[in-house]
């Protein structure tokens, strides 16, 4: 299939945090991407660099007591919020 114009999966500064008894520790700062049909998405990095977390983001399956900051923080899939 090949890629089309607009993107499945749109992710604009993605901020993660989780709190802890002494403050709140950010494990995903200002990440952003889109993914277009077609496309395959790689994410690589360290270990406790963040991927699981980016992933949990996007798929909203973290804690509650996780925070998500920034007002400019979006996800969008196939057009929706």
């Amino acid at each position: 299939m090949p890629p089309t114009n607009t993107p499945v999966l749109q992710v604009k500064h993605l901020t993660t945090g989780f709190h802890t008894d002494r403050d709140v520790v950010t494990a995903v700062d200002d990440v952003s991407f889109d993914l277009f049909g077609g496309e395959t998405l790689g994410i690589v990095g360290e270990s406790g660099s963040g991927k699981s977390v980016t992933s949990k983001s996007i798929m909203r399956l973290l804690p509650e007591l996780t925070s998500f900051f920034g007002s400019q923080s979006q996800v969008m899939f196939q057009g929706q919020i």
